[in-house]
Parts: C-alpha cells; sequence; structure tokens
C-alpha cells in the first residue's frame, strides 16, 4: 500500500495543510483538528477504499483507517511539513460544547501514551500468570526487574499526565512533568501519614498521590494559568527562569492544599456510585452496558469513564465494570465473521469480513464495526444484543480487571489476578465465548439485511 499516496489524498480532501490545525493518532484514527470543518469532503473521504469510516467528536475531524494508522499519521506529517499536534493548542472556528471540551481533553492527554499503557498492561498479565503458574517467584530478580517495569506506569502515573496535560493545556511539558513529580516525592509521601503537617501554618490533608489521574491533570490545568499569568506579569530578561519558578512553587501547594484533597474526594464519590451501580445487580449492569459499550467507544464518550476505571485500578488493584466489556469483542468479532461466512456472492465484502474479523479477534474492532458492520446496519445490531447477553457470565462469576492492557485474545492476561487464576479468569472466558458464538448466530440466522441474503447461497 501507498501511505504517502493515500496520505496526499487524504489531506487534499480535509481542505488542504493550510486547513490543519493539528493531527494525531490513536490506534485505527487520523485524528485531525481542522480550523474550518466544512471545507472538509466527507463523502469523498468515505469512498476512499482505505478509510472504514468518518467520526466527527469532541472538536476532532477523526478518520478510521485501520491498524497501519501510524504509516498514514507519519506519511500525513512528512507533508505538512511540520509536525502538528493536537497537544499544542487548537483553534476550531465553532464553538465545541461543555461535554466536547471535557472529552477531548481527557482524549488527548491519554492518547499520546496509551501504547505503553497498554504494553506495561500485558507485561503485568504475563507476570501474574507467571507467578500463577509457578514459573516465576516475587522474590526472583527477573520478576523484580519486569515487575518494576510493568508497574512504572502506574507508580508514576501524575508525571506522565503532568507531561501530557501540560503540552495539551499549551505550557513546557518538562514543567509539567515536575509538578507532577513534586507530588509523588518520598518526603511528600511520607508526609501523608502525619496528621499535622502545614505549609506555612496552612494544614494539608496530603493523601499519596502514586498512581492518582486526576489530581496532576487538574493541578496542571491551574498551572496553565498561572503560567501565562506570571509570562504577563515578568520582565522578558527574567521569564526564562521565573515564570517556571512562580509556576511551581503556587501551583504545587495549590495542589497539596486544596487540589488534591477535593478532586480524590470526587473522584472517591464517582467510583463509589459506579460500584453502587454495579453490586445492584452484575447482570443488569451487564446487560445494559455490556454491549452499547462499543457505542459509547465509537463516540467518544468512553473516555468519561476510563479515568475513574484506572483510578479504582490503581487504589484497590482491580476493578470490576470493565470486565463486562470482553464479550463485546468477541461478539462483535462474530458478527464480522457470520458477515464474511454469508457474503458467498460478495467476494469482496467476505474478504473484509474474514481479514477485520480476525484482526477483531486479536484486539482492533473499528476496521470490523466501520467497515462490515455500521454499512449493513443490522449485523451492527446483533452484535450490540451478542455483547449484552454474552456478558452475563462475567458478571455472575464476579470477572475483574486487574491490568489494562491488550484487548481480544491478548486481553484474557487482564483477567489474571496477582495470586493466580480464579472464577472471574473463568468467566471472562466463557463470556468472550459466548458472545462470539452469539454474535455469529444472531448475524448468521437474524442479522444479515435483505439484500444481501440475495446474494448469498
Amino acid at each position: 500500500m501507498d501511505h504517502k499516496q493515500v496520505a496526499t489524498e487524504i489531506l487534499k480532501a480535509v481542505g488542504g495543510k493550510e486547513n490543519v490545525n493539528s493531527v494525531t493518532h490513536c490506534m485505527t484514527r487520523l485524528r485531525f483538528v481542522l480550523n474550518d470543518e466544512e471545507l472538509a469532503s466527507t463523502e469523498e473521504i468515505k469512498k476512499m477504499k482505505t478509510v472504514k469510516g468518518i467520526v466527527r467528536q469532541g472538536g476532532q475531524y477523526q478518520i478510521i483507517v485501520g491498524t497501519e494508522v501510524d504509516q498514514f499519521y507519519q506519511a500525513v506529517i512528512a507533508l505538512i511539513g511540520t509536525q502538528k499536534n493536537m497537544n499544542s493548542g487548537e483553534i476550531a472556528t465553532k464553538k465545541k460544547s461543555l461535554w466536547d471540551n471535557i472529552i477531548n481533553t481527557i482524549s488527548g492527554i491519554f492518547t499520546p501514551f496509551l501504547g505503553v499503557f497498554a504494553a506495561n498492561g500485558v507485561l503485568k498479565g504475563l507476570l501474574a500468570a507467571a507467578i500463577a503458574t509457578g514459573i516465576m517467584k516475587p522474590e526472583m530478580g527477573v520478576y523484580i526487574v519486569l515487575n518494576a517495569i510493568a508497574d512504572s506506569v502506574f507508580y508514576f502515573m501524575p508525571i506522565l499526565l503532568g507531561a501530557a496535560a501540560a503540552e495539551k493545556f499549551g505550557f513546557n511539558k518538562y514543567l509539567g512533568m515536575v509538578i507532577g513529580g513534586s507530588m509523588i516525592y518520598p518526603s511528600i509521601i511520607q508526609a501523608a501519614s502525619v496528621e499535622k503537617f502545614t505549609f506555612l501554618h496552612i494544614p494539608m490533608g496530603i493523601a499519596n498521590y502514586t498512581s492518582t489521574v486526576f489530581p496532576a491533570i487538574i493541578t496542571v490545568y491551574a498551572a496553565s494559568f498561572l503560567y501565562k499569568l506570571f509570562k504577563r506579569v515578568c520582565h522578558k530578561n527574567i521569564q526564562f527562569f521565573m515564570v517556571p519558578l512562580l509556576t511551581m512553587i503556587v501551583s504545587v501547594p495549590l495542589a497539596l492544599i486544596v487540589i488534591g484533597p477535593v478532586v480524590n474526594t470526587i473522584s472517591s464519590i464517582l467510583s463509589t456510585i459506579l460500584n453502587a451501580i454495579y453490586n445492584f445487580s452484575p447482570v443488569i449492569c451487564a446487560l445494559a452496558l455490556g454491549g452499547p459499550w462499543m457505542i459509547l467507544v465509537m463516540l467518544g464518550l468512553h473516555w468519561a469513564f476510563i479515568p475513574l476505571f484506572i483510578s479504582e485500578l490503581a487504589a484497590t488493584g482491580h476493578t470490576s465494570m470493565p470486565g463486562l466489556f470482553t464479550a463485546n469483542q468477541f461478539a462483535v468479532a462474530g458478527a464480522i465473521l457470520a458477515v464474511a461466512v454469508k457474503s458467498k456472492q460478495d467476494k469482496e465484502l467476505k474478504s473484509l469480513g474474514i481479514s477485520t474479523g480476525i484482526t477483531c479477534i486479536l484486539g482492533v474492532s473499528e476496521p470490523g464495526i466501520y467497515g462490515v458492520l455500521l454499512p449493513l446496519k443490522k449485523p451492527f445490531i446483533t452484535g450490540i444484543i451478542a455483547g449484552s447477553l454474552g456478558a452475563i457470565p462475567a458478571a455472575l462469576m464476579g470477572t475483574k480487571v486487574y491490568a489494562f492492557g491488550a484487548t481480544g485474545i491478548f486481553g484474557f492476561l487482564n483477567f489474571i489476578a496477582p495470586n493466580g487464576i480464579d472464577m472471574g479468569f473463568y468467566g471472562a472466558i466463557i463470556s468472550s465465548l459466548l458472545g462470539l458464538i452469539l454474535g455469529f448466530v444472531l448475524t448468521a440466522f437474524w442479522g444479515m439485511p435483505k439484500e444481501e441474503k440475495r446474494k448469498c447461497l
């Protein structure tokens, strides 16, 4: 595939490089922030064979190109001539809603290091499997080193988020890292156990902010305003060091005195609400979210929940609700493969179904959703139904997620508890198989549209 040629066509169709304010990518999507979305020829882009679909959400013009997205991204960057990144500030011709801004901000902060985050999750799952099977023991040097790698992304989460948030909010990412690092400095963590700890006689309700998500993000957001303020008031000859200095010595105490305690309290309340919904009836929760989670991901609304799941995982070592979503991936794969099997006369659709169905089992569902299920509509519905029904065993067997890593068959590593395989792990396996079977059966016998049935033998 000529990635440069496709990138050239995409860039032309979005209104040329002059219309591109910023661009980045996730696992399957090129995420453009355009100066004027009206200049983009959406219908022309949809006709491109490489493009699986288009999503306009949160101020982003997202073009789904599949697992080769990084090659397309590099080709686009080469054509633009400078690496425009969506975290460096955005221009929008239309005022975005508060909800769009929140979702766009969260996704913009997490997207840059999702690959590393997933890699650490996979490693954590492999180590849990090694301990459970007796291949490794916790006191072994190889385990200690690899476990340090696997846990580092969580332990130093405020530093990573500090850097990503600073870029998103438009100032030096190294300053953001220092702010995040200050919150988890060893003496600060030690002070968390001291009842009477003050800063200039002001009581500080310090907590252990290692592995936390929201405190660093909110602090850096506040720091972005302080940074701009101090840049205005400081003489240009001393801005180089004085602006970062003032920003740090104001924002970090502010985080420890006000932002951290308040944000942690709010996060705890939201997590309690989510757990209450889950504990009220895991089965009802599975039916309500197991399949429709796919819609939330498509719309980008899942970013409202991801930080809460990560916070719970960091605080308790596991999180329950994401355990209900494992059937969803396989239900989608089953529906896609059913379309491939039934499309005996449509060779192109059959080939697309087989390739994207296998890709979905391996963990990437968007090419199949946008390339196969959505265009045919009814298979999309059967996939959602299968995802909800398939989630029931996971709900009944108490499936929990102990790491955020890959999805699909590699995602089973996420369900291995640190002390070994439990019933929840088997619940994840059963749910995945049930989702795959139901997705295939419901689609094959009910979900194929009438026009497609005329083409099938």
